[in-house]
This record gives structure tokens, sequence and C-alpha cells, in this order.
């Protein structure tokens, strides 16, 4: 009988899909042959007068060049990527510890092909007898099986070097007669129990030391150590840093780069549009958790604002800049409460923002970066946020071969410690050279565990609209290669941004566009849907933000406009059509868990329906490993159909493998045959294959915080579907068998698209264990007097 529900029924997202947990099984893992390039032999071939030639130079390699021990390089081909493909028994040869890796081109060989691509890097801590035991087994190979087996492992090497000076420089001023600040980053001293240990004091020292003697002065107040890197500044003419870069614990060399600038206040600034009224209510709709903003502070220091509850804290010493104050006043403004609308009643704020005065910067020549990350690193570690607008950072572009940043590696640790949500504006370089890469993301935009915001030309809903030309595009990071995140409207040539003032006037200043603005925008979003549902975590918020970006209708490049452009509200997407309902699943999964989850599709729902499914989750990086920076993966699989099972051929029977309903006669004659039915259902493909090359599966997601993928499902082609997640993990590029939990956020998105109008209903009528969020009135009330 169907179902006829009243057409004014309020119908909102579904929680507590946890509770749709199953029982699975872990699958037998594949074998299959794997291609081999070359031969150990062939392998021993060209890399004999590579070996012998680093023995030679660390040999004639001085004491003041180097540290306790050697750092070498050696490149593995794409074909072992895979972290079960790792060379250890070679590496145990050598004693060598993998300290760091970088990714480099190379050509990826099967049978039939060859595909040019990048592969990885791996930077090795050797002592001198280890490099000497690596010459002698390339010489000559051992008896032993131990030598032996470490002999056959030279076959996934095609490299094996010390890196030069002009490799470790990135990039010299083009006056090298020109003192100034540059970056070190030092590699580590080694690591114990899998984790990088940072370089001693007495390596730093020397490093001091060469540079001093070469001229140059160091910053020893500013050294910083992450993820077992050290971050160790000097200033020095470009006419010397080839000459320091021979040191050999030295992994990088580069200018140290601007902060971008905010927005210049032209003479063609026009008077106020107009003005908004007060909130009705200063006070937030809800008083926990905290938002922190950090930019230039709020212009309500001399006049008490109608409009801004509170002064915000400095953090820095220098007096008041004006350029600094409207544009902090803009971004808190829009943090509190959205677009300005001139002649509109400013709506309640959602959450208590706090916004910290962190420009002008005191006078730090060439570190301003770092004073700045300190500042915020320091705030948030002993603070209680949930969402952190960022409307700045380096101008620096991320790029594929890029070495650690320190910023992006601090942000993404604190991230995943303290379950807080970095939203990041991705930088105004879009129009910058595309050879060179500077188009690209600026970071900390590039954060795996972020929210990354470009800006588009025009707000939700207007239409046609586009990424704004000014705004960095992508690819991001491995481990988050979609980033921007997204887009949101940051002002346009002719549509600016509205600037609100502290004295509730709504100014137009046509230079006065920006990623700057539209995290903000983003930023607010977050806030207001936080006050939606109950405690929201930072996955859960950037699943929301991924999942409900509006994709462009053709032509969606995501590079162009990562996964959408953002809503101005997440308001309308508590709510679902009768014919489609929105459900939201937080779990956590411990490392060699198979959880399997029942997608809550009712039988009566005939199709064709399309799925829609983003997970997100924070992982641990390592900062020293550039290509393989998240340690965790969190993989998911689709099994669309209970009885759907793959059948295998007998050996030595021709024919391919063949996919049936397991209660079909056909099914019956094949196994009366001798074929083997598979022990799952099987799943359908959610990205690249299970024969893609690992470099092609990092692009597909493999590795990223985030996956979000739309599938269509036929009639008759789903039947009790359900989402299983697997967790791998890694540390230096091989795989471990001990991490920590893993708390994740899955939304699923079910619409009916024979439009049928029933299935939110029959959804509820079958999955009682699902509970509908709260109304929005009831529930603010709710977390109000908790308080």
């Amino acid at each position: 009988m169907s179902m006829q529900p009243p057409q004014d029924r309020e119908r909102l997202l579904f929680l507590q899909g946890e509770r749709l947990r199953l029982s699975v099984e872990q699958p037998p893992t594949g074998g299959g042959t794997h291609y081999e390039p070359q031969t150990a032999q062939e392998a021993q071939a060209l890399l004999l007068p590579l070996v012998q030639g680093v023995v030679s130079r660390a040999i004639q390699l001085s004491e003041e060049l180097r540290g306790d021990r050697l750092y070498i390089e050696t490149q593995l081909l794409p074909n072992y990527l895979a972290p079960s493909h790792f060379p250890v028994a070679l590496l145990n040869e050598m004693g060598a510890v993998t300290v760091g890796s970088r990714s480099a081109p190379d050509t990826y060989r099967t049978a039939r092909r060859e595909q040019e691509t990048v592969t990885r890097r791996l930077i090795l801590a050797v002592e001198d007898e280890g490099l000497e035991r690596f010459q002698r087994l390339v010489e000559q190979p051992g008896r032993g099986r131990t030598e032996q087996q470490a002999f056959a492992e030279l076959r996934k090497l095609d490299d094996v070097g010390i890196r030069e000076p002009d490799e470790v420089v990135l990039r010299v001023p083009e006056d090298e007669t020109e003192e100034i600040v540059w970056e070190a980053v030092l590699h580590p001293a080694t690591t114990i129990d899998g984790e990088p240990v940072a370089a001693n004091d007495a390596t730093v020292d020397k490093w001091f030391a060469l540079v001093e003697q070469r001229g140059g002065r160091s910053h020893r107040d500013y050294v910083r150590r992450v993820g077992g890197l050290t971050f160790a500044p000097i200033t020095l003419r470009g006419s010397a840093a080839r000459e320091v870069a021979r040191f050999n614990p030295l992994r990088a060399l580069r200018p140290m780069p601007p902060i971008r600038p905010v927005p210049t206040i032209s003479l063609r600034a026009v008077g106020p549009v107009g003005h908004v009224t007060p909130p009705a209510v200063l006070a937030p709709l809800v008083d926990d958790p905290h938002v922190a903003v950090f930019d230039g502070g709020v212009d309500n220091r001399t006049t008490p604002s109608p409009i801004f509850p509170d002064a915000d804290t400095d953090l820095t010493t220098e007096g008041v800049d004006r350029r600094g104050l409207d544009h902090g006043t803009c971004v808190v403004g829009t943090t509190l409460y959205g677009l300005a609308q001139a002649g509109s009643q400013l709506p309640r704020p959602a959450l208590p923002v706090t916004s910290y005065r962190i420009f002008p910067i005191p006078s730090t020549p060439g570190l301003d970066e770092y004073w700045l990350l300190d500042q915020i690193k320091d705030v948030v570690s002993g603070g209680d946020y949930r969402i952190v607008n960022l409307s700045l950072g380096p101008e620096k572009a991320v790029e594929d071969t890029a070495e650690p940043d320190r910023w992006t590696s601090e942000l993404d640790h604190l991230a995943s410690e303290l379950d807080v949500l970095f939203v990041v504006s991705a930088g105004n370089g879009g129009e910058g050279d595309r050879a060179t890469g500077l188009h690209r993301v600026q970071v900390p935009g590039d954060m795996v565990n972020g929210l990354g915001v470009g800006a588009s030309d025009f707000e939700a809903p207007r239409t046609p609209w586009a990424r704004a030309p000014y705004s960095s595009m992508g690819p991001g990071r491995h481990g988050n290669r979609v980033q921007p995140s997204g887009l949101q409207f940051g002002g346009a040539d002719g549509h600016p941004f509205p600037q609100l003032t502290g004295a509730g006037n709504v100014m137009e200043r046509p230079e006065w566009v920006g990623t700057s603005f539209a995290a903000p925008l983003v930023t607010h979003a977050l806030s207001e849907l936080t006050t939606r549902l109950p405690k929201p975590t930072a996955n859960v918020l950037r699943a929301f933000a991924v999942h409900f970006a509006e994709r462009k209708r053709r032509g969606h490049d995501v590079d162009e406009n990562g996964h959408g452009r953002f809503p101005l509200s997440f308001d309308p997407f508590l709510r679902c059509d009768a014919n489609e309902a929105h459900v939201l699943f937080e779990d956590e999964i411990d490392m060699g868990d198979l959880l399997g989850y029942r997608i809550p599709l009712p039988n009566a729902v005939q199709g064709p329906v399309e799925l829609v499914l983003t997970l997100a989750y924070a992982s641990p990086i390592e900062a020293t490993q550039p290509t393989e920076y998240t340690r965790v993966s969190l993989d998911m699989a689709l099994r669309p159909h209970q009885f759907q099972h793959g059948f295998n051929p007998p050996a030595g029977m021709g024919g391919s493998r063949q996919v049936c309903d397991f209660r079909t006669d056909e099914a019956a004659a094949l196994m009366r045959d001798g074929w083997m039915m598979s022990q799952e259902p099987v799943t359908k493909s959610l990205g690249s294959g299970p024969r893609s090359p690992e470099i092609d599966l990092r692009d597909a997601g493999k590795w990223e915080t985030v996956r979000h993928h739309r599938v269509r499902l036929r009639p008759g082609e789903f039947d009790n579907p359900r989402i299983e997640l697997s967790y791998v993990a890694r540390r230096g590029g091989r795989l471990v068998h001990e991490s920590s939990p893993v708390r994740f956020a899955l939304l699923v998105t079910m619409r009916d698209q024979s439009n049928d109008g029933q299935l939110y209903d029959l959804v509820e009528a079958q999955f009682p264990t699902l509970r509908a969020l709260a109304p929005i009135g009831a529930r603010i009330r709710v977390r109000s007097r908790a308080r």
C-alpha cells in the first residue's frame, strides 16, 4: 500500500548511523604476480658506479660538513611504492635508518606499457661502516641467506646519491649580493621506534658555525623542531648559499617567504553604502565551543561598537594599523554575522568568537612567519577552540616536490591532536605563473586535516558562478589533493566584498576582494552548524562542508573549484526532501579492523538511486615524508547488493571472472562446474581499481583524509547495500601494526531519482534505530540550558 505522507512535514537529517553496524569478516587478501621491471643483476650493473661515487664523496667530506651520520638518497622504482614492498632487508643489511623522503620523476613500467609518473626518494642516515657494507653487497653479493635477501631487493632501486648543493638550495634571489633571511631545514638524526629524532645541539651548532664562518648570522632563538625536522633560520648573502649547502645534514635551504599582504586601501574607496541594525541579542546562541580569529584586530577600541561584543586580545606589541584594523574588523564581523547586507538586521552570533590582534607584526626582519606561527600555536594549544579562522599565512605556493613546511606540519599536528578545524584561506595567487606552480594553493591552505577555502565570484545561490581569477588553485599536497576544499564568495571585479565596520556601516571598496574574506564566510556557516548538531567534531564539520558543496553543472574541475561552492548556511541541508535522506555516521576504528555499516536504503525503493558518500578523519602526519605525509588510511568499499558475488573459473580453465546472484540457476551451474564463489558480495568501484599502481591510488584517495564519491545505482543493482571501512597505518613508508584508534565521520545521502516521494518516510519506518535531528529551536534551547 502506497504511503501518502503529509506535505508540510519537516524531515530532518538522521543521526546515529553507527547503530547500523554489521558483523563482517575480513576477506582473504589477494596475491597475484608483481611485475619486476629489472632483475637484481641488472640493478647491480646500474648501481655499482653510483655507490662507488657515493663512497668516494663520503671519504672526501670534511668534518665541518658532516653530522653524526652520513645522509644519502636512494630512489625506488614506482612499481615498489606500496608499503608492503619496502626494502627492509636491504636497509637492515646496511644499518640504514629512513629519516625522510621526497618525490622525483620516474617511469612506471609494466610488460605492456610505460607511464611517466613520480616516485619516492628515500633519505637514509647511515654510518661509514654501513656504507662500506652497501658497497660490498653491490660489488659481490654474499652467500648467506640474509645477504641474498638484501641483494634481491636491489631490483627495487634505480638511483643512489648524495644531494648536490644546487638541489638543496631551492631558490636564489636575483641579486646574489643581497643579504636575506633563509629557512634552513636539517634532517632528523635517527629514528626510535619509527619516530624521527631531531638533530642534536652539536649538529645545530656545527651548522651555525659554518654559516658564521661564511659571513652569515644565525638566529638561535628561532630554532624550531617539528616532527623530527629542525628549522634553523640564518641570514646570508645569496652568493654563499650553495657553499653552506654542502653541509650534509642540511635538507633544504630557501628564502624565508613574506606574509601575505592585506588588501590596500585606495583613494577610490567610497563612503558607506548603507547601515546594518545590531542583532536583537549580542550574546551568542551557545557559549561553547569557541572560535578563534587571528587578524588585524577589531575597530571598537576608541568608541564602543554596537555589533562587536568585546575588544580583541593583543598578541602584538605594535600600535594599531588602519589597514590591518579594517581587514580584521571585516574578517571578525563576517565570522560573527556572515555576509553583511545594508539595511538588514544582523543575526544573533552563533558561537563566542575571540579576536586576536596579530598585525602589525613586531620588528622581526625576515622572521615574521616564525613569530606569527608561534603565537597561533601557543594560543590554540592552550585554548579550547573547535574552529580557528586563518585569513593569513606565508606567500608560498605548495609544490609536489616541496620540502616539508613548518606551517602546514605544525597546524596539521594540532588539528589531529586537539580536534580543532582550521579554516584557512587558500591565497590570492591564482593568476601566478602556472609553469612554475605559483598559481597553486598557498600554505597552510594545503593542510590535510584542515579546510582550505578558495574564492568564487558570486555567493550562493547566484548563478552562473566560477572561481575568482585571483583565487589560488589545486592540487594540494599528498594526503588531501583536493585543496582548496571548495570555494566561497570572496569578492570579484565589479562585485566587491561588503566590508562591515565597527560602527555598523557597510562599505564597498573596489579592491576589497580575496580568499581572506571567503574563509570567514565558511567559518560563520560552520559556527552556525555547530549550534544545530549535538557536539559536532571537526571531522563532522569538514564532512558537512565537502558533502554539501555545490558542484558546477558542467565541466567541474576540482583543481579550479575543489569539491564545489560552499553554502552560506547549512540549515537547508539539515532538512531532507521527501525523496531523499541524509544520514550521519560517527564512530571509531582500531588498527586492522574492518567495520561494516548497513546503508539504510529501504527494500521498497526500486530506484534508480543516487548515493553521495563523504568520509572525513584526521590523520597523524609525518613532516619528514612529503609523499607519505599521512600516516593513516581509512579505505572505503561499497557492496551494493548482498546476493551479487563473483565467480572465478577452476584452475587451468579458460574464461574470466563472472558476477551473478548466487540464488540463480546460473550461479548453481557455475558451482557445479567447479567455479569458486567469492566470500563477500562484489564491490562497486569508488575510484581506481585494485590493480592500479600505488601512485595512482594516492591521487584516487587511498591515503586521503577526505573521501567524496557519487554513485548511481540502477534498479536491480542494489539490495541491502553496505559500506565497509578498513584501517592501515604506516611510518617512514612501511606498514606498521600498532597505531591509535581513529575517529571518523561519514555522511551518506540517498536520493530516489524516480521521485516517488516516499524514501524519507520509508527510512524512518524501516530503521527505527536512527534518530532524526531535534528541531533547530529545541536544540539551541537545550544547549543554552546545559550551561
